[in-house]
């Protein structure tokens, strides 16, 4: 009787730590592109509730691609303290092509909803979205000690006023997601976000084209009236905010034409 006793207090620590291990209390991170306003977020989402939780000194990184200028980010704080981008790791040799950035707060106090996500904070890259923008992934990215890293630790942290780390991180690539995308050359591409469309406003994406290149971009109707149409370099085109008539209803057909070629896009766009 006894040693079965014994064997049930066991299991039943056990499982009590299991328990324990599971409910532990997390914080994940995660970077999304908000279409609508061009910027870049990043949201948390704390597993347990918590009045006035002390959201001590820590630090959020995020990786960009090369192609992005070389210059600190602006950054709109809009939760837990002030954001600001303060180490920054251009290229290193272990990833020449990336770029890091540690944004760091000193923290602030806030309340905590279970499941309820927040916005950190946010910010703004030249042309709008740009591809493999993402969270710094410790797995993958090079550490402190490494070549190239000046010595800098981009790891992301949250600690709280007893120095415990809560944070999670979710590092996959921010990804655009839009309805339908127009490829003729699989080096190019024309995408219009967002889309579909509920302010009658929308941006433009174009991947593989040359900046200084002029191009024609012409929107159409159903009944096959055309709404405006001009001529712009890609520098300038890209993630300016382009407006449709207020009543347009349904959707307009874009239909964009390289002017050194017979080259032509056509995509759909959706107004509601």
């Amino acid at each position: 009787m006894k040693i079965l006793y014994s064997l049930f207090w066991s299991i039943c620590c056990l499982l009590g730590g299991v328990s324990r291990l599971e409910a532990q209390p997390q914080v994940t991170l995660r970077i999304s592109f908000n279409p609508e306003q061009s910027r870049y977020e990043v949201f948390a989402t704390p597993n347990f509730t918590a009045k006035n939780f002390i959201w001590g000194p820590s630090q959020v990184s995020v990786v960009l691609p090369e192609a992005v200028a070389n210059e600190r980010l602006s950054i709109r704080s809009t939760s837990v303290g002030s954001w600001s981008d303060n180490s920054v790791v251009y290229g290193p040799v272990l990833a020449a092509t990336a770029d890091f950035h540690g944004i760091t707060t000193s923290g602030s106090k806030l309340d905590f909803q279970a499941g309820t996500e927040f916005l950190l904070f946010d910010f703004v890259l030249k042309g709008g979205y740009v591809p493999d923008v993402r969270l710094f992934n410790p797995g993958v990215d090079p550490g402190s000690e490494q070549k190239g890293m000046q010595g800098g630790d981009f790891r992301s942290y949250m600690s709280d006023h007893q120095g415990h780390d809560y944070l999670q991180i979710d590092s996959q690539r921010v990804i655009l997601a839009v309805r339908e995308v127009a490829v003729e050359d699989a080096a190019m591409q024309v995408v219009a976000y967002p889309n579909p469309s509920v302010s009658g406003k929308f941006r433009l994406y174009l991947p593989g084209f040359t900046p200084s290149e002029v191009v024609r971009v012409r929107l159409v109707n159903l009944t096959g009236r055309v709404l405006s149409t001009f001529e712009e370099k890609v520098e300038s085109l890209v993630d300016r905010v382009i407006e449709v008539n207020s009543s347009v209803d349904g959707y307009v057909l874009l239909n964009l034409e390289r002017l050194t070629t017979t080259q032509q896009f056509t995509h759909k766009l959706w107004f509601r």
